[in-house]
């Protein structure tokens, strides 16, 4: 059966920025709205800001998603939207492990990237030690 970690990482301050502009940039047109255009007016105008704001929040959420199941047939790394690579261990030549960025190097010169992991020191040092654990069994040059 195949583990799930999860390395997602977090959105850095730059987008944390863009989103705090556009509530405050929701908060104020939706304000104008009211005031000149009534309440109907300001309420549709309240509810569209709301929706696009939550809808970029999911957006923003799944791009920063990142999925890595191991199991006995192979390593699949889910990451963004529609991100989606699968590597079988008979395919995997070399594994290269640090907590910066872990490479599994694939024979057919496919290889499937992990950066950045170091910013997750919750799920990555059980990642990484069942990594190892993997490499030593299916005796790959890590």
């Amino acid at each position: 059966m195949a583990e799930q970690f999860d390395l997602s990482t977090s959105p850095g301050a730059g987008q944390r920025l863009v989103f705090a502009l556009l509530g405050a940039g929701q908060l104020i047109l939706s304000t104008i709205a009211f005031q000149r255009g009534g309440f109907a007016y300001g309420l549709a105008v309240l509810a569209g800001g709301i929706a696009a704001f939550c809808a970029a929040a999911f957006f923003v959420h799944r791009l920063h998603r990142r999925f890595v199941w191991l199991g006995p047939e192979g390593v699949t790394v889910e990451e963004g939207l529609f991100g989606r690579q699968t590597l079988a261990w008979v395919e995997v030549e070399k594994v290269s492990l640090s907590p910066a960025a872990t490479v599994f190097h694939a024979e057919t010169g496919e290889d499937i990237v992990l950066h950045n992991a170091v910013n997750q020191p919750s799920d990555i040092a059980p990642f990484l030690a069942r990594v190892r654990a993997l490499v030593d069994e299916y005796e790959l040059n890590g």
